[in-house]
């Protein structure tokens, strides 16, 4: 097999594991499926679903429309802070819409973290390219094993997956995907612990 259909099928499975793809899939599970308690599921989905997944999509193919960036993944580090602020913003807008409307705490917290992890992953990015797939699923990763999801093969699985995707696509090196895996573990475990489980 070639080097560029290794690198197209790193590419593929990154896409898979696309952060906004991770954040659907997070948000719909512990939704609809956990034991969270939640009055108007719907309602809240699609909350969840328009401000971190069709907002942050909907502004990636305008800035692409506009060669704002380069290419959908915003590849280039210069080119992911614009979005990223975007996706800060989004995420603030759907944490302040879940206060509003009363949502069940421990989903506000999700999309609190959500806007945390992409501030610090923009002031990261700033002087270097940090991995935001590995942010956004060892983040997600985090919030399921506080929810009581704590099969370590798996994890260990899902996080192998993303790394050598990561590596066969050239998106980053194994530090910049380690240093993210260690920011989405280390600032949601923090957030979600000290402000939305001790309340």
């Amino acid at each position: 097999m070639s080097n560029h259909n290794i690198q197209k099928i790193g590419i593929i499975i990154s896409y898979l594991i696309h952060p906004m793809v991770i954040s659907f899939v997070t948000f719909l599970y512990l939704i609809y499926y956990s034991n969270i308690l939640i009055e108007d599921k719907n309602l809240i989905f699609i909350l969840c679903f328009t401000f971190s997944t069709i907002s942050p999509i909907a502004t990636f193919y305008f800035l692409k429309k506009n060669n704002l960036i380069s290419d959908l993944d915003a590849s280039k580090k210069e080119e992911r802070l614009l979005p990223m602020a975007f996706g800060a913003l989004f995420f603030l807008l759907g944490f302040v819409a879940l206060r509003m409307l009363n949502a069940e705490l421990l989903i506000q917290g999700i999309m609190f973290c959500g806007m945390i992890n992409v501030i610090l992953a923009w002031l990261i990015t700033n002087y270097w390219k940090i991995s935001i797939h590995a942010i956004t699923l060892s983040s997600s990763i985090t919030v399921f094993w506080i929810f009581g999801y704590q099969n370590i093969l798996i994890i260990i699985l899902i996080l192998f997956i993303l790394i050598i995707s990561r590596l066969l696509a050239k998106a980053h090196d194994l530090n910049q995907i380690m240093a993210g895996i260690l920011l989405g573990i280390i600032s949601t475990f923090t957030c979600y612990t000290i402000l939305f489980l001790q309340q």
